[in-house]
């Protein structure tokens, strides 16, 4: 909404309230008479007819020069002029109004009107671009924000002006206006007859001052006193879903299946902080009860993707959005950007610090050091298992520009910040290296290499920025780490689809058992999601497998499971987290799985490799037992099984399965001969193909290598399946 706009409901809107309100020293027929002419000047576009009312009262006035009722009128006609852009700094309404203050400072209404004219001079202010600096019309609202507060000290009931002081400071954005700003609402709340609106005003005011249960008493009185109630209950879950309620997902849901305009206003710029442009198409598509369902597989997709429980993300998302407004506010008018900014938000709500918050949430590392000759700085690292994101942030300026002093904005190096071109190198560079040894290197290291070091450490900052402005995340975070591998195998038809084995690896180091009867256990939380990687997840699981040994688990020794997933056709990216009691996990590395079809077309299933000792068990008949491993590191001379499934054979035809392993050559690249083949013939009993075979690998030297799997008929075009895999010495 604009300035203008926001004006103009005050105005036309909110004079509406004085009808329930007194003001001291006027009777009922001067109140009347004053509402019914604010009215009347709200209809009026043309300026000339103002001008010579404008005139005329002027003249009216010299005869009763301390005719407060007459100024007020006059200061009205002198705004609504500037509202129509006649005398856009509104300064004669200003004269006009203070006067009016002076002669009558027990009358709220002049004290508001007189705010209304500061606002008004405000957002003329704003708009002239000839006005230089980044606070352009913050002191004028400042003092509006003071006027409005006089007017409820000369009467706590007067509604308009509760509700436009609780507009300015909000838009302020300044913590230190909150708490006068929440003494007066309380104030207002208090009188007697209060409306409704003045209990969402103070509601909201109370949240941004960190005052949450008062926050949500205030929203609960005003759906009792019969507010809107979609809005209501919007304004009720912000708050008690920031605060971590659970509970308030019901009210969330319910506001968000009505058609109340205001109330899906709010939820559309709730959801456009982390939302793509094509979500944000889809909720815009969406109405009523389908609008709640879309939200609710909005927030529970990311729950998925992110491992959590049904609810989290949403609560996290408020908890995030309420933070980042108390401690990143932006206390600005405008932004200025310059050639060292890396983002352009556009935003002047929160700063570029903000926006990485609400889409990522608490940064591992948080780094806030000085340095001699730099302007403020921040640098966060987030841990994450497909490597870390680092931002640094900057506020200030220096020769190449800037913003204002409070303003942090994302830059891509560490010798972007501002001042970094007069702070001394090594000081600079050695601030950060508890991030990445990349700094020690871009200081210690040759020309050559440090040059080399300061454009990965460049990179990382512009991949950062990519990912951290266009992403969002609630990544799992354990306080000890468990050392773990998994793999993720498709192999072995259900009714419904794939089987993904899921088999993991948990190392010895950090594990401690819980006692049991003559034994040891260990319970082991296992959660993993496949689908598309941001979004859309099409298999999820979290379950706990308890392992019981005679002992605690040796040094060398691995605690080997597997968990089942139902897979649909297709390539997904899937990750897993493994935890060991409260406090100990690990989430891993994201891959891609692709899950081969069930028929017709010929097919072959990802292809499971086991090792005697080191593998987890799967009997896909009761007759046959698989080995499946988590490693792909297997010791020179090792007999490696392996097991793979054809689908879409037809029975009684004959097919050729040809297995062969290549050493890799370079980063991609295979070596044209194979150091190990082995080919046999069979003809089909039914749609599938079960094949197992063994792979000696005694005169197979140490490398990376190629598992690959053709089978077809004869003369026909083969299914291919591949699998990499590396060979280690029998001491590694």
């Amino acid at each position: 909404m604009t300035e203008d706009a926001r004006l103009g409901g005050i105005l036309t809107g909110l004079l509406l309230a004085l009808q329930v309100s007194s003001l001291d020293g006027q009777t009922i027929a001067d109140r009347a008479a004053l509402v019914a002419f604010s009215d009347s000047l709200a209809t009026v576009p043309d300026t000339v007819p103002l001008r010579a009312r404008e005139r005329t009262m002027r003249a009216a006035l010299r005869a009763q020069p301390d005719s407060g009722q007459a100024l007020i009128r006059l200061g009205l006609v002198s705004l609504r002029l500037a509202e129509l852009g006649a005398t856009p700094n509104a300064r004669e309404a200003v004269k006009a109004f203070t006067r009016a203050a002076e002669q009558r400072p027990g009358w709220p209404f002049a004290w508001y009107a007189l705010g209304l004219a500061e606002m008004q001079r405000s957002a003329s202010e704003q708009r002239d671009r000839l006005a230089l600096g980044n606070r352009v019309g913050l002191r004028t609202l400042e003092r509006a924000a003071t006027r409005h507060r006089r007017a409820i000290q000369a009467d706590p009931s007067f509604v308009p002006a509760a509700l436009a002081l609780a507009g300015v400071t909000l838009g302020l954005r300044d913590t230190a206006l909150m708490e006068p700003a929440v003494a007066a609402l309380r104030r207002a709340g208090e009188a007697t007859g209060a409306p409704a609106e003045v209990f969402l005003a103070r509601g909201r005011l109370e949240r941004a001052a960190g005052n949450g249960d008062s926050a949500r008493a205030a929203f609960e009185r005003y759906l009792t006193a019969g507010g809107n109630r979609p809005l209501g209950y919007l304004e009720l879950a912000r708050t008690r879903l920031a605060g971590g309620d659970a509970q308030a997902e019901r009210l969330y849901y319910a506001g968000a299946a009505s058609e109340d305009s205001a109330a899906v206003a709010g939820y559309r710029a709730d959801l456009a902080v982390v939302a793509a442009d094509s979500e944000l198409v889809q909720f815009d598509r969406s109405r009523g009860p389908e609008r709640a369902q879309y939200l609710r597989r909005f927030w529970t997709n990311r729950d998925r993707i992110e491992m959590r429980a049904t609810g989290e993300r949403l609560r996290e998302h408020y908890r995030r959005l309420l933070h980042a407004r108390r401690h990143f506010a932006l206390t600005v008018s405008r932004r200025f950007y310059g050639l060292a900014d890396a983002y352009r938000s556009g935003g002047i709500e929160i700063d570029d610090r903000g926006v990485i918050y609400v889409r990522h949430g608490e940064p591992t590392r948080r780094l806030r050091p000085f340095v001699f000759g730099l302007m403020p700085n921040e640098s966060w690292q987030f841990d994450r298992a497909e490597g870390d994101l680092v931002f640094h942030f900057s506020s200030g300026w220096d020769a190449n520009g800037g913003g204002d002093l409070y303003d942090y904005r994302l830059v891509e190096s560490v010798l972007d910040l501002r001042g970094a071109g007069e702070a001394p190198e090594d000081q600079l560079l050695l601030s950060r290296q508890t991030i990445s040894n990349v700094y020690v290197r871009m200081l210690n290291w040759g020309r050559f290499g440090a040059a080399r070091s300061r454009a990965r450490e460049r990179g990382l900052g512009q991949a950062s920025i990519a990912i951290g402005t266009t992403t969002d995340s609630h990544e799992l975070t354990f306080a000890g780490t468990l050392g773990a591998v998994a793999d993720l195998v498709p192999v072995g038809a259900t009714g419904t689809g794939t089987i993904g084995h899921l088999v993991f690896a948990i190392a010895e180091p950090g594990t401690n058992p819980v006692p049991a009867a003559g034994a040891v256990s260990y319970p082991v939380r296992v959660r993993a999601v496949a689908g598309q990687r941001e979004s859309h997840p099409v298999a999820h699981l979290d379950t706990t497998l308890v392992f019981r040994l005679a002992k605690p688990l040796g040094r060398g020794r691995h605690l080997i499971g597997r968990v089942e997933l139902q897979l649909p056709p297709g390539v997904w990216t899937w990750r897993a987290a493994l935890q060991l009691g409260d406090s100990l996990g690990v989430v891993l590395p994201r891959d891609t799985v692709r899950v081969s079809g069930t028929g017709p077309a010929l097919s072959v299933s990802g292809l499971a490799l086991g090792v005697r000792g080191a593998s987890a068990r799967w009997m896909p008949t009761p007759e046959d037992t698989v080995l499946l491993t988590p490693f792909d590191l297997f010791r020179e001379g090792s007999e490696v099984e392996l097991y793979y499934e054809s689908a879409g054979t037809l029975p009684g035809a004959p097919y050729r399965h040809e297995i062969a392993v290549f050493r890799r050559k370079g980063r991609a690249g295979v070596e044209q001969r194979p150091v190990v083949t082995l080919g046999f013939d069979e003809r089909a009993a039914g749609p599938v193909l079960r094949s197992r075979r063994v792979l000696q690998l005694g005169k197979v030297e140490p490398g990376r290598y190629l598992v690959e799997v053709r089978v077809g008929t004869p003369g026909g075009k083969p299914a291919v399946r591949r699998r990499e895999v590396q060979v280690i010495r029998p001491d590694s």
